[in-house]
């Protein structure tokens, strides 16, 4: 089972993988360069990745929240508190970024100078600086989430993927719908929607 895709710079497509009991990040075609690229992180297994971006250098950012737990249900145990990761090209898995409630949707800026990190769990769109080696700096709330409940002290966004367009607009499928923001973090509107939306792409210039 396939959670997110994209492809590289060389034409490969990289894939969450997220068969029962066996998560992982991977290459799936084209055929005969299937591989693993990471299934774990400080000897632990990952809990359950979901969604991931490939730089240009072929370096793959990549969320792994855990498994969703519905409201009043209680939340199982797992290996790795949340956080995101970073899969250079050719090299070993390295943390990036941590204490975030519910690492979702993860997009890069067109320049690549910054990384978006959807919460699921959280009232912010995350953006953080990327740094040499694909290190993360500068955390910041981005843009507020128009469309956040709230039960208990549980926030719930459902800020789930994200798109960034040639201008650098950067658009999260949350509760309210297809949020817009502006390169700066500005609300620029909502795109409304029969239902809840999952993710979304952009195809052409």
């Amino acid at each position: 089972l396939s959670n997110a895709l994209a492809l590289d710079s060389r034409g490969r497509l990289i894939s969450v993988q997220t068969a029962p009991g066996k998560f992982q990040i991977g290459v799936i075609y084209p055929k005969g360069s299937e591989t693993v690229l990471a299934d774990g992180y400080d000897g632990k297994p990952l809990d359950r990745p979901n969604d991931l971006v490939v730089d240009k250098t072929g370096g793959v950012y990549f969320t792994d929240p855990g498994p969703v737990v519905q409201p009043g249900a209680e939340a199982p145990s797992l290996p790795m508190p949340p956080a995101v990761y970073y899969v250079p090209s050719g090299g070993k898995i390295i943390k990036v970024a941590d204490g975030i409630a519910f690492p979702n949707g993860i997009q890069l800026s067109p320049d690549e100078k910054v990384l978006y990190v959807n919460d699921f769990r959280g009232e912010y769109l995350l953006a953080f600086d990327i740094q040499a080696g694909g290190a993360l700096g500068n955390r910041r709330n981005f843009g507020k989430y128009e469309g956040v409940t709230r039960t208990g002290e549980r926030i719930d966004s459902g800020a789930d993927g994200l798109a960034v367009d040639s201008e650098g607009r950067v658009y999260s499928a949350t509760l309210a719908g297809i949020e817009i923001f502006s390169p700066k973090g500005e609300h620029l509107g909502t795109i409304p929607m029969p239902r809840k939306a999952q993710n979304l792409a952009f195809a052409g210039p």
